[in-house]
């Protein structure tokens, strides 16, 4: 064997036997053990929420947005911001309409 074909099946062994040892995390596994997220939400309408969280695992988690809407009817519905890194913020807004509303804000942390 040359040497690139041995370094590659080394390496190839390493990245196999680490992922075998690891726990195993799908993504959008809620991890909140290290994080501190605060939350936020517009002050007028179109209504959007915020987070912004700090204390995840670098590389490994990430945070987002989750925002319960409710219309003029009471009907609930959940949307969530993108995934942002150690503190970046995530924003997500419910609808244009201004008679739309958040319920609640919070934050998911997840594994990626």
């Amino acid at each position: 064997m040359d040497r690139k074909s041995v370094i590659s099946a080394v390496a190839f062994a390493v990245v196999t036997g680490s992922l075998m040892m690891a726990p195993s995390a799908s993504a959008g596994e809620s991890s909140t053990q290290h994080a501190a997220c605060n939350t936020w939400k517009s002050n007028t309408a179109p209504w959007r929420g915020y987070s912004n969280c700090t204390g995840m695992l670098p590389l490994v988690e990430r945070h987002q947005v989750k925002l319960i809407c409710i219309d003029p009817r009471g009907h609930q519905w959940t949307v969530y911001g993108k995934g942002a890194g150690n503190g970046q913020t995530s924003s997500a807004k419910c609808s244009d309409s201004p008679n739309v509303g958040i319920y609640k804000v919070g934050a998911n942390v997840y594994r990626i």
